[in-house]
């Protein structure tokens, strides 16, 4: 993982119209304008509203950070005023910062840091945008809606031979972590070294919580004397995004078989 705001600024798309995406049917939920005065009063507000409209408790924390992040820029950064916009449509929740008298300003020299504004936006979001021209500067972050099939993630441990493999099922959020925490607290105090798989294959949605938790995973993990984990089953967006927002980078293979494969002989 880089903390380099080059390589990190690299990874937002920006250019006219890059932030034009509308093409489909959608439903404003929230139009909201902020000022340096209002941006406590607009946590509050688009939290209500992204409840309300389907996105679960954790995630919804996840896009709250990202507009905050974002209105604060547009504070500091831009003409200090601003309006946030959100639009459901199909299953995602498009959010909108429109910051129409930074015309002047050049949005390539906003600061791009590690767990600050646009590198939040960046790795929290689902899709993230930002866009300078006549009108001002736009920036959009876009989060999905769960599918109805979404439950939250109830870790299967299977005990082999030579390692454990812990397998989730589902959801990778608020609901999970704690049984993710109480299974690995499990598999540490009665292992001297042990050598754990955790399976993401059936993953079926995530928040920050539920990265958290895996982070945490890894930390305890590691502290034994010969620990080692492996992940297996990501997808290449989850991958990427896991790398950035970990200290610490994680062991990952395809499959639990190639996993296995890392694990010294016994």
């Amino acid at each position: 993982m880089s903390d380099d705001a080059s390589n990190h600024a690299s990874r937002v798309a920006s250019g006219p119209g890059s932030g034009d995406r509308n093409a489909e049917t959608s439903v404003l939920i929230l139009d909201h304008a902020f000022d340096r005065g209002s941006l406590y009063p607009l946590r509050e507000t688009l939290q209500t509203h992204v409840v309300h409209a389907g996105l679960p408790h954790g995630r919804s924390v996840d896009l709250v950070l990202t507009v905050h992040e974002l209105a604060t820029n547009a504070v500091f950064h831009g003409s200090g005023t601003g309006r946030a916009r959100i639009r459901q449509f199909g299953g995602v929740l498009r959010c909108e910062l429109g910051d129409p008298g930074s015309s002047g300003h050049d949005t390539a020299a906003w600061p791009v840091r590690h767990g600050h504004g646009l590198w939040l936006a960046r790795y929290l979001s689902d899709r993230f945008t930002i866009a300078s021209g006549p009108d001002g500067t736009l920036a959009t972050a876009d989060f999905a809606l769960p599918g109805p099939a979404s439950p939250s993630a109830t870790p299967r441990l299977r005990r082999l031979e030579s390692h454990t493999v812990l397998e989730l099922d589902g959801a990778l959020d608020e609901q999970a972590a704690p049984k993710i925490k109480a299974a690995i607290g499990e598999i540490v105090s009665g292992t001297p070294a042990p050598r754990l798989v955790i399976d993401l294959s059936a993953m079926t949605y995530w928040d920050s919580t539920g990265i958290t938790a895996l982070i945490t995973a890894h930390q305890r993990v590691s502290e034994t004397e010969a620990g080692m984990l492996v992940l297996t089953g990501l997808a290449a967006d989850f991958a990427e995004r896991l790398d950035a927002l970990s200290p610490v980078p994680f062991t990952t293979r395809d499959t639990p078989a190639k996993a296995t494969q890392m694990f010294p002989p016994s």
